[in-house]
């Protein structure tokens, strides 16, 4: 079953499409943006010394993947029936992984207004659910959204490059907004952006950003990222950019899911520049570029 990630025409309307799936007696989600591909289980190769949910590595398509069971993961088992089970293909941070699902439901479409954020100290007690979205017409069927970075940072760990950051006075003073609602990506976005030497404020997602900026002074660059409750990134820069106040502030798009049609997305939207995660020193380097070299001029949607 190929997802595709052109579902959604218009850009900037704060809506996202998600797919329901089930593990265990549970209801889940992932954002659509997200999927590549579901597909049925497929042969898999063991990996030495992975962890015991990662079952090993199989082939989709010209590509090696690793496999998570994210039964086993979120603490339900492996599937009672394996010919109703289903692997989600994803693709963000610039890999590409497969998640061992009970079942796949359907897609809905709904609005990021519909989700509400979930803290990291929250009644789920899990640092894998980032949101709750209400399902049906009374809003009363609860529907878990999964945080998968964080899962494939906990069990697939790459190295987030930090090379040594040298403060520059010339960014002395430069102000920074930052909308992202991972508190693990926000800290490590305020700290290497201050040591660099930048003041920066941040915020936990598009809504407070808006807030931020209505409510003033208005900062030298904002760099938000896309998935967010409330507000998405996307929406955000659609409204600085129809703002008087604000249309010329540079947006750096800074997300887990940029890929070809995301990034045609964001130019078609205005944004000045954008970057996948997890690389923070090339984000230092690209704001450098913005605010002291001037060379990054943004796409302009009406030229």
């Amino acid at each position: 079953m190929a997802i595709g990630y052109n579902i959604l025409t218009e850009v900037g309307t704060n809506e996202l499409e998600v797919v329901e799936f089930r593990v265990g007696e549970g209801a889940f989600a992932i954002n659509v943006a997200k999927v590549r591909e579901i597909v049925n289980l497929a042969p898999v190769t063991p990996l030495p010394e992975a962890h015991p949910c990662v079952l090993g590595l199989f082939r989709n398509r010209d590509d090696v993947v690793p496999l998570v069971d994210l039964g086993s993961w979120l603490g339900a088992g492996s599937p009672q029936d394996e010919r109703r089970s289903k692997v989600i293909v994803c693709e963000f941070n610039g890999r590409r992984v497969g998640f061992w699902v009970h079942g796949v439901e359907r897609i809905h479409r709904l609005s990021w207004a519909d989700m509400e954020p979930v803290g990291e100290r929250s009644l789920t007690g899990s640092r894998s659910v980032v949101g709750l979205l209400r399902m049906g017409e009374a809003q009363d069927r609860l529907v878990l959204m999964i945080d998968f970075e964080r899962i494939v940072a906990d069990l697939l760990p790459e190295e987030i490059m930090e090379a040594p950051v040298t403060a520059d006075e010339r960014r002395r003073g430069r102000r920074v907004l930052v909308a992202e609602d991972s508190a693990m990506v926000r800290k490590l976005l305020v700290d290497r952006l201050g040591a660099a030497g930048y003041r920066v404020e941040a915020v936990v997602d598009g809504e407070s950003a808006w807030d931020a900026l209505e409510r003033g002074p208005r900062p030298d660059l904002l760099i938000t990222d896309i998935e967010m409750p409330r507000m998405d990134g996307h929406h955000l820069l659609k409204r600085i950019r129809q703002s008087e106040a604000s249309r010329d502030l540079p947006v750096v798009l800074y997300s887990s899911m940029i890929h070809e049609e995301m990034r045609r997305k964001g130019e078609a939207l205005g944004a000045t520049a954008q970057l996948c995660k997890p690389d923070l020193p090339q984000l230092v380097s690209l704001v450098d570029r913005i605010l002291l070299d001037h060379d990054v001029q943004r796409s302009d949607p009406a030229a």
